[in-house]
């Protein structure tokens, strides 16, 4: 065999060697992850992070410490909560260290992941803790030792005491002692009894915890935390947020809870040297929690949304106004909600999504309209809201869709109801058959009648299918059972005239349905008329007097 031979011989050897040797750790799926990012070893244990968008990230890189990093955690409930804090350039990373409940392990494991995002990866020397459920004792028990490295503490019914969850009998092991032996040390190794050194030290904190938690018992754990923090005056760093009748489950609310993520995401970013600007339409008003981007119904590949907002711990059922928005049927979402103030006078709002025109065409519009009333009677046990007392408030084109959710008769056979108690119809069209743009003068084309907003909500103009348009118009379809209806106009509204309401109003009242009609003067299509405390006034005394009583 000659050298080149050879040469070429060992090669092939070397080459079918590489082919079948075992994949390094770097080749494989070390963890498997909800969102994009990377999974990667520290000292030998699984870690993760969830990152941003490349055009989001920055230098340094503000960060949640994510607990338990368990092999199913995160999940697919925590998947909304998560994808707000990578959409806000904030990035989450875990580490996995087993069923070690907050003992040496962890810290240690913490610790470590900790010096590879700050001092290798040019991540921030402060994030913002995350713990749900027992994930409460890995970042608590590594917080009373870290207080310098801690921007801020979130938590989804967390456990803070041993005593509670696990228990004693099954932390043991974790800490390599008997139980006995734990119990006797349990002021130094319970993060608990040690708590206080976050209260001392100011770090603020939002947590979500239901009343009827018998996994996590809310006093033992969050309230007692309060209390820590109240007794070293610093009770105003404190956000408790406690669900009524909620216990340790997958309720909704726990995971969509918009003032969770606006904290994480702004301790985050305080502990990078950064400040979070959020939209001024997406602000949670005071005194309000917000239960944001909750599915309300499936249409396809659809996913129709909304926002609650409710009063923060009131201990009853609330009555709901829904909020339906304008924007000729084309734009607007539920983003914007200028019925949020009625949370402080005892309501609860919810401001909807509903399929838009470049998405369906009418009778859908109404349909969805339909099924946010249902999803509210459906879950108005888990959120503690009146199903018996629900009304729609909407403006111009929200308007008409309200005004036809108070006329319109149900459905046949719907399991559950969605007849409404009350409306507040701002300037809603309600005869498309006499809208302007619908037809064809004052120099109006046929072709600009088949551009108007009415033929693009029906499908067709009001010229080619009359009987649709009477279908889609609150004006044709009042009777003697429709609810009591509060509408209000500008006197010089020339978008939607305000004859479109005054014939409304004098049918309803023809037909014996209890209406108030109130002109606003010097008032157009909307604007800050709308806006003053005598309207809100009438508006609260409206709702009042139809959803307060028996």
């Amino acid at each position: 065999m000659n050298n080149w031979s050879f040469l070429r011989l060992v090669s092939i050897c070397l080459l079918v060697a590489l082919c079948y040797q075992k994949k390094t750790p770097a080749d494989e799926v070390i963890k498997k992850l909800i969102l994009p990012g990377e999974s990667f070893l520290v000292e030998n244990q699984p870690a993760f992070i969830l990152w941003p968008a490349a055009e989001k990230r920055t230098t340094p890189q503000p960060w949640v410490l994510y607990a338990p990093t368990l092999p199913a955690y995160p999940d697919q409930h925590e998947k909304w909560m998560h994808e707000q804090f990578l959409k806000a350039g904030v990035a989450v990373a875990g580490i996995d260290v087993g069923e070690a409940y907050g003992s040496p392990r962890v810290q240690r494991a913490f610790t470590a992941l900790y010096d590879e995002l700050v001092e290798k990866r040019g991540f921030a020397s402060k994030p913002c803790l995350l713990g749900r459920s027992r994930g409460g004792l890995w970042v608590s028990s590594w917080a009373v030792q870290n207080t310098d490295k801690v921007a801020g503490l979130a938590g989804i019914y967390p456990v803070f005491d041993l005593r509670t969850y696990p228990g004693l009998n099954r932390a043991a092991p974790a800490f390599e002692m008997t139980t006995a032996d734990l119990e006797k040390q349990l002021d130094q190794f319970n993060p608990i009894a040690k708590t206080y050194a976050l209260a001392k030290a100011g770090i603020p904190v939002c947590i979500i915890h239901g009343n009827e938690d018998t996994v996590v018992p809310l006093h033992e754990n969050s309230e007692t935390l309060l209390n820590q923090y109240q007794q070293a005056d610093n009770a105003g760093l404190y956000q408790l947020i406690v669900p009524q009748g909620q216990g340790h489950n997958f309720w909704t609310g726990f995971f969509h809870c918009q003032n969770l993520v606006e904290f994480t995401i702004e301790r985050a970013k305080a502990g990078a040297g950064q400040k979070v600007k959020v939209p001024k339409q997406q602000q949670i008003p005071a005194n309000t929690v917000m239960y944001k981007d909750i599915e309300f119904r499936k249409v396809g590949e659809n996913s129709l949304l909304l926002d609650l907002y409710r009063p923060p711990q009131s201990t009853g059922v609330v009555p709901v106004i829904i909020w339906v928005h304008g924007g000729g049927w084309k734009n607007g979402s539920k983003d914007r909600c200028p019925a949020t103030w009625l949370v402080e006078e005892g309501y609860a709002v919810a401001s909807i999504n509903y399929r838009l025109t470049d998405q369906a065409q009418w009778p859908e519009q109404i349909e969805d309209c339909r099924a946010a009333v249902r999803w509210v009677r459906e879950n108005a046990a888990g959120f503690q809201l009146d199903g018996h007392h629900i009304a729609a408030w909407g403006s111009s084109a929200g308007g008409h869709l309200v005004a036809l959710m108070g006329t319109l008769d149900l459905p046949e056979n719907e399991k559950t109801s969605s007849k409404i108690q009350a409306v507040c119809d701002w300037f809603g069209p309600t005869d498309l058959l006499t809208m302007p743009p619908n037809l064809p003068e004052n120099g109006r084309t046929l072709e600009d009648v088949a551009n108007s907003n009415g033929a693009k909500l029906l499908g067709k103009t009001v010229i080619e299918h009359p009987e649709l348009a009477k279908q889609a118009s609150a004006f044709y379809q009042v009777s003697a059972d429709d609810p009591p209806f509060l509408i209000m106009h500008g006197e010089i509204d020339s978008s939607v005239p305000l004859n479109q309401s005054q014939k409304l109003h004098d049918k309803l009242q023809d037909a014996g349905v209890s209406s108030t009609l109130i002109i606003i003067t010097n008032a157009g299509h909307g604007g800050k008329e709308f806006q003053t405390p005598e309207v809100r006034e009438s508006i609260q005394s409206f709702f009042d007097k139809h959803l307060h009583s028996n």
